[in-house]
């Protein structure tokens, strides 16, 4: 989702030049430093830093849930996919608050009593447990590695413009600025601060969302006004599916979104790792409504946004000297009051930040508890895993700072498969694992392998070769992908690595090492 953010490289964000948009943004700065020292007097231990101490309720608990997937794609990616596609990429949105409510039912209890019955801090933990193979715990470390450096890379490279739009600096002192505060947040508070600056940034998104979209449809002359100007320039702006290619194509891209934003929210780890920070079990039963109602709230940006300014655009009402990437920020700047606006851009700067405070937490556990436990190497002091994660955090950050800033090219082509790539390495191994008795180690390496490989084949080898001028080798990749090429290559992944992991599990079962632990009966009957 997030790599529909990266035409801003090219356009960039206007630059808000209004004092009360600046004092938003410094306002919002001030709250989240601190937040975090605040986070920092509350962190004792690794467990307070990775998952709270188990200490967050209901609301707080549904808040950060939806905002961690939200993040900056509801303001800039998801208006510019509307205004691209119309009425056609709302696929997207509809489906993702169904994401949140198939991810409770499946996995919210049978995580959180995880995190009771063993010593789980991290994604690879709960792995391990379930099959008891350091093969399956590594694997899934590097997949989260890999995974993280792409969204935090992403993150990074939106983080630049958001600070030249609000604070009207150059681009290089809005990335290493952004990137030294939210180093400095996450490294003081964790996931303690981060959980905090989720739930703010929440409540400011679902505010400046209402404000947005009554702003947006007035602009556009309502709903009927919106309809007609789409309708008159090109009616597959209105249809279901009209803009997603031809009848049958069109349908199978529909259900293909559906499938990878539902059934993949699932295998989000910075989603579902918040499920060991429940208080009790007892908060859990209205944390998904709560979830996805903000998020469909949140999402009205994208949706009135999107259409409006595309229906203007048409109408001849406005000149687009805008990209479509730059339809939301343009929108609020230029066609929102002053307090709308700085509401608005504060709520995508706390967006980017506690978004990526996320990633940071759950990649940085991958390589300072994950791997080096796989490799039988495991750091047994708390208080210096706490250290060497803090470590890790800031090696990541400098990475993926180092990343935006030298290869533009490279942050698209991690960017475009993060979504993907966590769906098909986790949903096999941790929904149907924790779910279903009859799953194995073997399954899980296997699915693990497969769906990594398969977004590496299908998404990273294609946009790399097109970066580097070897059409060639394009054309070789996308003459072995057996649908068109609007079909995206994520939604297969998953369900492939999900054939893989049953077949094989079903192929390994009664092995030595394949019986479900003891302890883990309970947990999978519920």
């Amino acid at each position: 989702m997030i790599d529909h953010l990266l035409p801003l490289q090219e356009g960039g964000i206007p630059v808000a030049d209004d004092p009360v948009i600046l004092a938003f943004g410094a306002a919002y700065l001030l709250i989240v430093i601190l937040i975090g020292a605040w986070g920092y007097l509350q962190t004792n231990s690794t467990s307070d830093f990775l998952i709270t101490g188990k200490s967050i309720g209901t609301w707080v608990l549904a808040m950060t849930a939806f905002s961690v997937i939200q993040s900056g794609f509801g303001f800039v990616g998801g208006p510019e996919l509307v205004f691209e596609f119309g009425i056609s990429a709302l696929w997207i949105f509809f489906t993702a608050p169904l994401g949140f409510l198939v991810t409770w039912v499946v996995l919210a209890k049978r995580l959180r009593i995880l995190a009771d019955i063993r010593h789980v801090l991290t994604l690879a933990d709960a792995t391990y447990v379930r099959y008891e193979s350091e093969w399956v715990r590594g694997l899934t470390g590097v997949a989260v590695a890999l995974g993280v450096i792409a969204y935090l890379a992403v993150n990074l490279a939106a983080l630049q413009f958001v600070m030249r739009a609000i604070f009207g600096i150059p681009l290089l002192w809005g990335l290493l600025g952004g990137a030294l505060i939210l180093l400095l947040y996450s490294m003081l508070g964790g996931m303690i601060a981060g959980v905090w600056t989720d739930f703010l940034q929440a409540i400011t998104m679902i505010i400046g969302a209402v404000f947005v979209f009554a702003y947006a449809l007035s602009f556009g002359g309502g709903m009927e006004g919106i309809t007609g100007n789409l309708a008159s320039a090109d009616p597959a702006l209105i249809s279901p599916f009209g803009a997603l290619g031809g009848a049958t194509t069109a349908v199978l891209v529909g259900i293909s979104w559906w499938f990878l934003f539902s059934i993949g929210a699932a295998g989000q780890p910075h989603l579902i790792t918040k499920f060991y920070m429940s208080r009790n079990m007892t908060i859990l039963k209205w944390g998904a409504p709560i979830a996805a109602i903000s998020y469909a709230i949140s999402s009205l940006i994208a949706f009135s946004a999107g259409l409006s300014m595309r229906a203007q655009v048409e109408a001849g009402a406005i000149e687009q000297t805008f990209s479509a990437s730059e339809v939301g920020p343009v929108f609020v700047l230029e066609f929102t009051p002053s307090i709308v606006a700085g509401l608005i851009l504060a709520a995508l700067l706390a967006a980017i930040m506690s978004t990526s405070d996320s990633f940071l937490n759950i990649g940085a556990a991958a390589i300072s508890r994950d791997i080096p436990r796989a490799m039988g190497r495991p750091i047994t002091d708390d208080r210096t895993e706490l250290r060497v994660t803090q470590g890790a955090l800031a090696g990541l950050t400098v990475l993926a700072t180092i990343v935006v800033f030298y290869s533009e090219a490279l942050v698209g082509i991690l960017g475009a498969i993060s979504w993907g790539f966590f769906a098909a390495a986790f949903v096999p191994v941790v929904v149907l694992g924790l779910n279903w008795k009859g799953a194995t180690k073997e399954g899980a390496v296997a699915s693990l392998l497969v769906g990594m490989a398969f977004n590496i084949v299908y998404n990273l080898v294609p946009e790399a070769a097109t970066v580097a001028g070897a059409d060639w080798l394009v054309e070789a990749v996308l003459a072995t992908y057996p649908y068109p090429a609007e079909v995206p290559a994520e939604a297969i992944s998953l369900l492939v690595a999900i054939a893989v992991f049953v077949f094989v599990s079903l192929a390994t079962q009664g092995r030595d090492g394949n019986a479900l632990p003891e302890d883990l009966h309970a947990l999978i009957e519920r």
